[in-house]
């Protein structure tokens, strides 16, 4: 019987608590007004696309870019073919060695970007 009552008491105090912030909020009806607009008006913006490819299916150029001595050891885990909204496009390579990992944005020729 106690642990009815108990769940009882924390049941009104709970209903007690919300109607409560019920009540302040509907006491300053402007905020909650002006942040429904904000999120209501909010426009998606995608500045680019990513798809994701097998490393085998990168460009030769692009899989080349690791023979550089500078990139001895390194090799592809992930890669992704990003597509700007201006029509430009970059491959985005996640490589790995050892303990390592890092990220490289590579051109259709090749070139390091970053």
């Amino acid at each position: 019987m106690k642990k009815r009552q108990m769940f009882f008491e924390m049941g009104l105090l709970l209903i007690s608590i919300l109607y409560g912030f019920g009540v302040i909020s509907s006491t300053f009806p402007g905020e909650g007004i002006k942040k429904a607009d904000i999120v209501k008006e909010a426009t998606v913006i995608e500045l680019e696309k990513r798809v994701q490819m097998r490393p085998e299916d990168l460009p030769e150029k692009v899989r080349n870019a690791l023979n550089d001595k500078s990139y001895a050891g390194w090799t592809i885990s992930d890669a992704y073919l990003v597509v700007a909204d201006d029509g430009g496009s970059y491959y985005e390579l996640v490589v790995r060695k050892a303990d390592e990992q890092s990220r490289m944005k590579i051109n259709k020729d090749g070139q390091v970007l970053n």
